[in-house]
């Protein structure tokens, strides 16, 4: 008997955990902007690949300030796309080699900060 009861109550707090994640999801992914939708194809790139070679700090920094400090999380690109201003965004191209900024970095002999609060690309499973 209590081990039916015990299996019952299991069994609903896993649809309950089910329920929530499925409405948070759904939630969290509604009018989010197109990110860079994975292409590696320099034209779903925010801007050129020189700019960003030049400005990406810069940039980083900027989207940064403006999503945590200000609470605008979408970066209207000159040609009028919508992307959300996520490390995902970026990362959804240059994902394909982990060492990808790593290796930049260390050729400029820099050491950026963002990986005190984001996952590194080479920490990711």
């Amino acid at each position: 008997m209590i081990k039916k009861i015990v299996l019952t109550a299991a069994g609903l707090l896993i649809m309950a955990f089910a329920g929530i994640y499925a409405f948070r999801y759904e939630e969290s992914s509604a009018e989010k902007p197109a990110a860079a939708a994975g292409a590696a194809d320099s034209s779903a790139c925010i801007a050129s690949k020189e700019y960003m070679k030049a400005n990406h700090m810069r940039v980083l920094g900027e989207w940064r300030h403006s999503s945590v400090r200000e609470g605008n999380r979408v970066h209207v690109a000159p040609d009028g796309r919508k992307i959300e201003k996520s490390m995902n965004t970026c990362l959804n191209c240059h994902s394909s080699n982990r060492m990808f900024c790593f290796n930049c970095h260390m050729y400029a002999n820099v050491k950026p900060n963002c990986w005190n609060c984001h996952i590194s690309p080479m920490e990711a499973p």
